[in-house]
Formats: structure tokens, C-alpha cells, sequence
């Protein structure tokens, strides 16, 4: 009786721990609300989220936006993206390096983030056409074009998060470098990196499949890069 009273205490300071921690990372909205160079940091997205791109400074022809979701993000000068018929999502490409057991997961990996974003974007309106294979762009289109690149990559391990998943040990670990090109111009990039992000993935991990946390991982991804876009694109109403 003793050891099973001791195992749920230290099981509710876990908890409570980790809640905190969720606490933490939920207010850390900035406080602004310009980014600078006339462009809002906030907004209110349409399913009510409170959406903070962060604060832009002028870099190499363009914004460079401090957001807290990406590692990089910068947006060409005078651009916005409207104005498309089409926006192509290419083939995800890879440069990481992994393990011979990590290769099915990594293709799973490839193939999941240009239908996630596909997905996304889609719902949200931006452009008229999202397609992932370029005999879908209709002849005489105005295409942007979406690049992504996997540039590193883990698929974490079970064993590893029943220890400790909670502080991201054994977690899945995904690296995206993407830019999307008007022609031959570059007129966006960013970077963007998740590890285990979700609630599920810390508290319960060690009980899922690498899979499964991986493709809430890239949704957790995907979802915070297309609401940067949608912002910027007008779709999103700014908050003062």
C-alpha cells in the first residue's frame, strides 16, 4: 500500500509539473501588437485562436518575423500571398541522416507533410487551386511554388519516453527547411522544428506508436505555418 501511495504522489507532481509547463508555454504570447514596418503581430483566427506572428525587422529584401513557432521566417518585401491561381506543393525532399529501422517512418514522414499542408490550406481559403503534383496546375496558371526539405530526422523510441518522455527523451524529432519561389524569386522561407510536441506525447508517449506522435507533430507544424500565411494573407482579422 505504502509503495503504490508513493508511485501516485510522484505520478501527481508529473502531472501537475507538466501542467504547469503547458501554463508556461500557452502565455508566452507577446505583448504587442505590431510587428513593425506597418504589419499587425495578432490576430484572431476563425475558430477563435489568438494567433501572434511576432515582431518583424527588415532583413535581405524582406521581414524577418521573431516567430515563436518557427526558427526562421522571412517574407519578401510587398508580399502578401494573394494573387495565385495555384499553389504547388512540390515533393518533400531530405538531406537528414537516420537508421536503417528509421526509413519507413521517414517516407511516412515526406508523404504526410505535403497532404497536411495541402489539407490545411485548403480549408483556409488563400488560394484557388492547393495541388501536390504539377499535372494538376492548370496551362496559363499563376503558381506559386511550395519547397520543403526534411533536414533532420528521428523516429524516438517507446522505451526511452516511459523514462523520460515528459522532459522529450525518446521523442520523434522533425527539421524543415521550406521556401516558395514566384518563378525563379524567392519570396518566403522558413524553419521549423517539433519533438513530441503534443500533451498525449509527454504524459502517455511511452503507451504510442512513433507514427502516431510524428503525424501530430507535423499537424502541430503545419497548423502553425499556415496560420502565419493565412494572417498575412488577409484571411485572419488583426486584433489591437
Amino acid at each position: 500500500m505504502k509503495s503504490t501511495r508513493t508511485l501516485t504522489y510522484k505520478s501527481c507532481l508529473l502531472v501537475c509539473a507538466f501542467s504547469g509547463w503547458l501554463a508556461g508555454c500557452a502565455s508566452t504570447e507577446h505583448s504587442s501588437t505590431s510587428s513593425g514596418n506597418g504589419t499587425n503581430a495578432r490576430y484572431k483566427a476563425d475558430d477563435g485562436r489568438t494567433i501572434d506572428i511576432g515582431a518583424a525587422s527588415t532583413t535581405e529584401g524582406g521581414r524577418q518575423f521573431k516567430n515563436r513557432h518557427m526558427e526562421k521566417c522571412w517574407v519578401a518585401d510587398n508580399f502578401d500571398f494573394n494573387g495565385y491561381d495555384t499553389l504547388y506543393i512540390a515533393p518533400t525532399q531530405s538531406t537528414a541522416k537516420f537508421q536503417k529501422d528509421e526509413e519507413r517512418p521517414h517516407e511516412l514522414a515526406k508523404e504526410s507533410l505535403p497532404f497536411e499542408l495541402a489539407r490545411s490550406l485548403g480549408h483556409k481559403g488563400i488560394f484557388a487551386n492547393v495541388v501536390t503534383r504539377d499535372s494538376d496546375i492548370k496551362p496559363g496558371a499563376r503558381v506559386l511554388k511550395l519547397e520543403n526539405t526534411i533536414t533532420e530526422y528521428s523516429k524516438g523510441g517507446g522505451a526511452a519516453r516511459y523514462f523520460v518522455g515528459l522532459y522529450g527523451g525518446g521523442q520523434p524529432m522533425l527539421r524543415v527547411q521550406g521556401k516558395m519561389i514566384d518563378s525563379d524569386k524567392p519570396v518566403f522561407s522558413y524553419e521549423a522544428r517539433r519533438s513530441g510536441v503534443s500533451a498525449g506525447a509527454r504524459m502517455g508517449g511511452a503507451f504510442m506508436k512513433d507514427e502516431d506522435i510524428q503525424i501530430e507533430d507535423i499537424r502541430s507544424m503545419v497548423l502553425d505555418l499556415t496560420d502565419f500565411i493565412a494572417a498575412l494573407a488577409g484571411k485572419y482579422q488583426a486584433k489591437n
